[in-house]
């Protein structure tokens, strides 16, 4: 009985000690983020009267208008040419149909701000409720635009803003650097515009979402009861500790959103500081009776840890980050378009955008019709005479895909070829600050030997490597360098079951190091490609991959942007071509080839339909190539949908056995074995003859037939009709067969 007592009595004092221990490193982690935290609330705003209801002018250029109304602070942009006036909050937000309580002032705000207090309790306020109901704010009129400072006496916080008219947009800036926080509360998210533009009841119209490939959210859509959008761009923060998977099948891959309002159509783009941005969006009678896309920057994320994992004392703690302020600010800028415009319009736009300012390029690689990704060797645990050990299994032998290859490439049709895991240690290999060959699969040798075949036989060959992934320690970097999560522990990346979401316990757990040590990893790299004579090279984790770190010296999602950036131009200058794999928005003016292109959403229940907004950007200014198509559920839909969308389908293939895979840290692999494909493959290069000369165009238009059937018009005026239906369609004098497709026009 005794003994019972007394190790209830151990337990519970280590379970307060556990707490204790968490809730000092919490409070630390506060008492280290934002400004004045430790300050006595003792701040009141000034108290401003007299402020006019009339529009006055604050910019102008040849193209627009900028208007502001000091009472509301609302602001009004005029497009001189369409004649259309965009404005910040619905013309009688104040009479909304819907809205009730708090939302009644949020269709009124320009601003809604999330915050915490010291002890990491969240709450939201919006600038009508808090600062424009209480003339607690100021404005003044600069560089062709207004400049706004909104003071939040009750929670002690100052968010100045700009708008402002430069050329032929619209620019919204929160100015992170100035803003000011008295007494203990910070900001953690703050939603920019977020009614700008708003279509209404009454209004018809759609709003894009950069959800995987596109996604259109349609108003007033009746959807008001299912969950409203929001993703982050570029993915969420891998840094972050996740107890278990939501599965979402597709990240935001672009910095934007766009309306669709009765006739007239913007694009608006995340300009400054994309990495710590997110995009929502609502549908009417949700809690206004609003329409509305917009974005956030996000300055502090959460967490949550696990304490006495698997026993009865067991509990969550949530754990907020510390503050991370972009630098100096965050900016959305909107473009208006002509008249009847739609998506296509808004992603010719971007596109525009990404030319000029981001120095993209037209593109400069052929598309093939195909893309074959081999996988290279899989580390293993054998026995020797009863002594484990371990070694590298090869998946795809150098010699086995040479000939592989090569017996495809009699066929009609053409493709290109790159591999994944051919370092030394295959899926366990060092980060890769110099080429290596593993000896498995024939060592340096054998790789020299089957480029100079490939080559030979006129087929591009694209070695890839990612430079954040540490699957093994080496190479002057170990786990000491990676990237840590809000606790500050290292932030492992592990492999979920798709059946629970739970973390996959027969698999090794890789690390991501820390941005700072990229370009230095990836710039050795391509020292050591040149040397060896590579100049196609795939890049990938890089290219699809974004986090913070968040160890005393933290390093923030938009600091890590920069590393990424510095690192692909490098990697753009140093190669003939360079294939992306997986790429988001920030890695498109690098890319001559890209890889894993989505061609679905996430279907999330608001969203309508998918789009390809994605290929209509990057068409023609680098060749596409789809996720594979062997891995999908359903192989001929996601080839239909690759043609759809204007991309050359993908495979993921190895030349073992099917069986090589079993009991591997790669069981998650399947359905790759290359005498299991072969067939198949012929079949759809045969099929896809009938497209030459149309893949890797650019793409002008898509639009939507009938139910079943969708077309897609490229630049030289050739459509594809995709038939998703078990029937053949007839369109005009073109018959479309059965879960097929048709070419009409130029050849």
């Amino acid at each position: 009985m005794k003994k019972n007592i007394l190790k209830m009595l151990a337990q519970g004092v280590l379970f307060v000690a556990v707490l204790g221990v968490f809730a000092g490193l919490l409070a630390y982690l506060n008492s280290e983020s934002g400004t004045e935290t430790k300050e006595v609330m003792s701040w009141q705003p000034p108290v401003a009267e007299g402020y006019t209801d009339a529009w006055e002018k604050a910019g102008e250029s040849d193209s627009l208008e900028l208007w502001f109304q000091p009472s509301t602070t609302q602001v009004l942009v005029k497009d001189k040419k369409t004649g259309t006036e965009w404005r910040s909050n619905p013309e009688n937000a104040a009479a909304d149909p819907v809205a009730f309580g708090q939302n009644k002032t949020l269709v009124q705000s320009l601003l809604n701000i999330s915050y915490v207090n010291e002890q990491s309790n969240s709450y939201t306020m919006n600038s009508f409720q808090g600062s424009v109901q209480k003339n607690t704010y100021t404005y003044a009129y600069q560089e062709n635009g207004v400049m706004v400072n909104w003071m939040f006496g009750d929670v002690g916080l100052e968010i100045p803003c700009w708008f402002g008219i430069d050329g032929d947009r619209f620019e919204a800036r929160v100015l992170t650097e100035q803003i000011v926080q008295h007494g203990g509360m910070q900001v953690s998210r703050i939603s920019l515009l977020p009614y700008f533009g708003a279509g209404s009841l009454e209004d018809e119209g759609y709003m894009i979402v950069p959800d995987g490939s596109g996604a259109m959210i349609r108003f007033n859509n009746q959807k008001q009861s299912y969950q409203s959008y929001a993703q982050t761009v570029y993915g969420r923060n891998l840094a972050l500790n996740l107890q278990s998977s939501v599965q979402v099948t597709q990240d935001a891959t672009m910095p934007l959103f766009g309306i669709r309002k009765n006739d007239d159509a913007m694009l608006a783009v995340v300009t400054e500081d994309e990495y710590q941005s997110e995009i929502r969006a609502e549908v009417s009678r949700k809690v206004t009776g609003c329409n509305s896309v917009y974005s956030s920057v996000v300055l502090i994320e959460s967490e949550n840890n696990t304490l006495l994992a698997n026993s009865s004392d067991e509990e969550t703690v949530v754990m907020m980050s510390p503050q991370q302020m972009p630098s100096p600010y965050y900016e959305v800028s909107y473009y208006f378009l002509e008249k009847g415009s739609g998506y296509g319009e808004m992603a010719a736009r971007y596109r525009q955008y990404l030319m000029e300012e981001k120095g993209m390029q037209q593109q400069t690689a052929g598309q093939t019709d195909m893309n074959l990704t081999f996988l290279g060797g899989v580390r293993v645990r054998k026995t020797l005479l009863g002594v484990p050990y371990h070694t590298v299994e090869p998946l795809t032998p150098f010699k086995s895909l040479q000939d592989a290859v090569l017996a495809l490439a009699n066929e009609e049709g053409t493709f290109q070829v790159s591999m994944i895991k051919m370092e030394k240690g295959g899926n366990e290999s060092k980060l890769p600050t110099k080429v290596t060959f593993e000896g498995a699969l024939g060592g340096e040798r054998g790789y020299k030997n089957m480029a100079s075949a490939l080559a030979g036989a006129g087929i591009q060959f694209y070695p890839i490597y990612d430079p954040v992934t540490m699957q093994s320690s080496g190479n002057g970097y170990s786990t000491l360098k990676a990237a840590r999560n809000v606790s500050r522990s290292t932030s492992p990346q592990y492999v979920y079951l798709l059946t629970s979401g739970a973390r996959d316990s027969g698999t090794s757990p890789d690390y991501l190091i820390s941005p700072p040590y990229v370009e230095e990893i990836t710039n050795k790299l391509l020292s050591s490609a040149s040397k060896k004579g590579i100049t196609n090279l795939g890049l990938t984790g890089i290219t699809k991959k974004m986090y913070s770190d968040f160890r005393k010296d933290s390093v923030s999602r938009d600091q890590a942007g920069t590393y990424w950036e510095n690192a692909l131009s490098a990697a753009a200058g140093s190669t003939d071509q360079l294939l992306c794999a997986g790429a988001y928005a920030y890695a498109f003016p690098y890319a001559d080839v890209i890889t894993d292109v989505p061609v679905y959403s996430s279907q999330f229940d608001v969203e309508d339909e998918a789009v390809p907004f994605y290929q209509m950007v990057m068409s023609g200014s680098a060749a596409l190539y789809s996720t594979p198509v062997n891995l999908s559920g359903d192989v001929r839909e996601s080839l239909l949908h690759a043609v759809e969308y204007g991309v050359s389908p993908s495979f993921l293939l190895m030349t073992a056995d099917a069986q090589t895979l079993l009991d591997t840290d790669m069981s998650n692999y399947y359905s790759v074995a290359y005498d299991e494909w072969d067939d198949e493959i012929r079949g759809i290069l045969s099929e896809l003859q009938q497209l030459e000369g149309v893949l890797g165009q650019r793409i002008v238009g898509h639009r939507q037939e009938s139910s079943q059937v969708y077309v897609t018009t490229y630049e030289d005026g050739t459509e594809v009709y995709v038939n998703y239906a078990d029937e053949p369609a007839a369109v005009g004098d073109l018959t479309v067969p059965a879960m097929g497709f048709a070419r009409k026009g130029a050849r």
